[in-house]
């Protein structure tokens, strides 16, 4: 089979298996899935839902939104939710959100299970949940009530006719109090009888005080007997007392001469704190540091870790991966691998052979190529046109560039070249170039396929792998830069 049929044989099966990758990854299955069952709502307004949405039971993940259309006047939601949450008649959905202003979900009430299952092919009925709108037309509402309420005030107390009103209202608190007066009148014997109450609580307090104060004396005549028992004793712990005074009297008056020398400028401190020049050197230094990490927090960092095997080698290829980028156009690249081949050498045996035609001797010469697995360093500089990134430098220890197609949301997908080590040998008579596309399906999570050495018909192979990626954010997370980024 021709080299060219081989080639296009494989770059056919790995676009099939990319394409495949991504209706799984994006959720396009060909047919439905066993494990969720789909079911549909209606909202009068879903402002703030989106596409895979969380649909929560209790706060718990169990399903996401699959579409959102617009029938009629109100909104149709399909929801796909796990084949493990049971669904009964009473059910019931409302629009929730984390937090006042955080991302909306599907608040699911599956309903109980006395009532039954729910019907298929019905919608699930909704109702409208707690939203920051809700809350907003709710104190327009208030504002609304108390301006009236203020005007009613204004429109009833406001003019002679409001002053009439007050007339009224003193005029009845003084017939209350006339009131209140004879009322006290006719319980006036009551209030005696209470006033009696008090003096006999008083007199039997009386009786009982001087029983309290012997009681009191007789303490203090016991609190005087242990003092004079333990005398010795608090004699020494005064005597410390006034010994440790001392001590923090000789000590203030230490201070109070090593800040007067502070003031005057004398000792290494005191030229510190006294001298313009040095104050303005350590505040220049203070600049020049929050100035450095000023730089280093508008920097974003990705960091990309792979593994690959590679078919022909029988062996694995790790990497790890650095991008620093000051800004989103370019960016420097920094890289470390064990790879299968970063070492290639050529073995020759030379033996003596009789020729079977002639009989006679005839020396035969074998070249051998292997490759050993080395450590190796990258470091590139690249720069982004569009979808397009252009690299050069030193790649795995030899020099060359690339170009490489990133598409998609987020750079999910690429396809890219890579040429170094330029140099012709007989082990190696070709550059050696390494085709690698990749498919990121889930997060920071990816999968890649390619062909290392096209180029060179001994080292040419094939291989598959995956790998992670972590952007700028979950890197200053993973080694505690938030803070400094703030």
């Amino acid at each position: 089979m021709k080299l060219e049929t081989r080639v296009g044989i494989f770059f056919t099966a790995g676009i099939a298996v990319i394409g495949f990758l991504i209706f799984r990854s994006e959720k396009l299955e060909f047919v439905g899935k066993s494990d969720q069952a789909a079911i549909y709502t209606y909202f009068d307004q879903v402002a703030g839902l989106n596409q895979q949405s969380a649909v929560r039971v209790a706060g718990v993940k169990v399903g996401e939104v699959r579409s959102i259309v617009l029938d009629g006047a109100k909104a149709k939601v399909l929801l796909h939710l796990s084949n493990a949450v049971p669904i009964y008649s009473d059910a019931v959905v409302s629009l929730g959100s984390i937090g006042i202003l955080g991302e909306k979900f599907i608040d699911l009430d599956p309903g109980h299970a006395a009532r039954g299952a729910f019907p298929p092919d019905k919608p699930l009925p909704s109702k409208a949940g707690v939203s920051l709108d809700n809350l907003m037309e709710t104190m327009a509402d208030i504002g609304k009530n108390v301006k009236g309420i203020t005007q009613a005030l204004n429109e009833s107390m406001g003019g002679e006719q409001g002053r009439q009103k007050l007339d009224e209202i003193v005029d009845n608190i003084r017939v209350l109090t006339a009131e209140f007066r004879g009322m006290a009148q006719e319980n006036h014997g009551a209030i005696n009888h209470t006033m009696a109450n008090v003096e006999a609580i008083t007199a039997d307090l009386r009786d009982k005080l001087p029983k309290l104060a012997q009681q009191f004396e007789s303490v203090g005549r016991s609190l005087n007997a242990m003092l004079e028992e333990n005398r010795p004793e608090l004699k020494g712990a005064m005597g410390d007392v006034r010994k440790l005074a001392q001590s923090f009297q000789g000590t203030a008056e230490n201070l109070k001469v090593l800040t007067a020398r502070m003031n005057n400028g004398e000792g290494t401190i005191g030229k510190l704190l006294n001298d313009e020049s040095t104050i303005k050197k350590i505040n220049e230094a203070v600049d020049n540091v929050n100035g450095m990490l000023g730089g280093f927090n508008k920097m974003d960092f990705r960091l990309d870790m792979s593994a690959a095997q590679w078919d022909k080698r029988k062996d694995s290829r790790v990497g790890l991966d650095l991008e620093i980028a000051p800004r989103p156009d370019y960016w420097y690249a920094l890289g470390f691998a064990s790879t299968p081949d970063g070492k290639i050498s050529q073995t020759t045996r030379v033996t003596t052979q009789l020729d079977p035609l002639t009989g006679l001797p005839v020396v035969v010469t074998d070249k051998t190529i292997t490759t050993d697995q080395a450590f190796n360093v990258s470091a590139q500089f690249a720069k982004r046109l569009g979808p397009a990134v252009f690299s050069a430098g030193i790649v795995e220890g030899k020099g060359g560039g690339g170009a490489e197609i990133r598409t998609l949301d987020g750079d999910r997908l690429r396809f890219g070249v890579l040429a170094y080590d330029f140099a012709k040998r007989d082990d190696k008579p070709n550059p050696r170039y390494r085709f690698t596309s990749s498919y990121q399906f889930w997060k920071g999570a990816y999968i890649q396929a390619g062909v290392q050495d096209f180029g060179n018909k001994d080292l040419r192979t094939v291989f598959f792998g995956g790998g992670l990626r972590w952007k700028d954010d979950d890197l200053k997370k993973m080694i505690g830069l938030a803070g400094a980024s703030k």
